[in-house]
């Protein structure tokens, strides 16, 4: 008898401590705050009129190692520039341009730039690359939509732009840890082919 009551308690005690436990892990997921939280609301018409710096190569369709902006989401946009700015992502002019512009102003360029239809159509491969389902978890079916805020659309962006993003995560020249994680083992066969899909797709737009 006082073995089964000294077993009850011992349960009654577990069971106690597995409560408290989940209490405490639910306290602090509600307590988090999302990782990523959506850029105000900034003005298109403002954010237009500083585009005369952009557009020598944004705007041009035949700028192939240039992405497309028409269509991006505007807290990926925003989060680009900072990382220029920044010197997260090593590019010379990009860092300048993205110096020279306030929070507010890149908050009216992601609003002018995200303020876009996707683009009339794409071609149609006959399948997706194997390699574009471990892209599918955070980018979206066909890359049309990021998983969260900060995760851009890949859909109708310029294949050339691609290869030269993912060789620099590969390479680390870029720096994001989950790409440079991903694009590590992707060889330039896979590369190309991943680059050439996703730019088929229905999309991005030169603006």
């Amino acid at each position: 008898m006082t073995a089964f009551i000294a077993s009850m308690l011992a349960r009654r005690m577990l069971v106690a401590l597995i409560c408290m436990l989940c209490a405490f892990a639910l306290e602090t997921v509600i307590a988090q705050e999302p990782a990523t939280k959506p850029a105000p609301r900034g003005d298109p018409a403002a954010g237009k009129r500083k585009t005369a710096g952009c557009n020598g190569c944004h705007a041009v369709a035949g700028m192939k190692n240039v992405p497309s902006l028409g269509g991006q989401g505007a807290s990926y946009f925003v989060a680009a520039m900072r990382a220029y700015r920044d010197g997260m992502r090593n590019h010379t002019t990009m860092r300048d341009v993205a110096g020279q512009f306030s929070e507010r102003e890149l908050v009216d360029l992601a609003a002018y730039y995200a303020d876009t239809n996707a683009a009339a159509e794409g071609t149609a491969p006959s399948a997706a690359p194997a390699s574009s389902t471990q892209c599918a978890a955070c980018h979206g079916a066909e890359g049309a939509q990021g998983a969260t805020l900060d995760v851009p659309k890949l859909a109708g962006q310029k294949a050339a732009y691609l290869e030269l993003a993912l060789r620099a995560y590969r390479s680390g020249a870029r720096k994001q840890p989950i790409m440079q994680q991903q694009a590590a083992a992707v060889s330039d066969e896979q590369i190309a082919e991943l680059a050439a899909y996703y730019a088929s797709r229905t999309g991005l737009t030169v603006k």
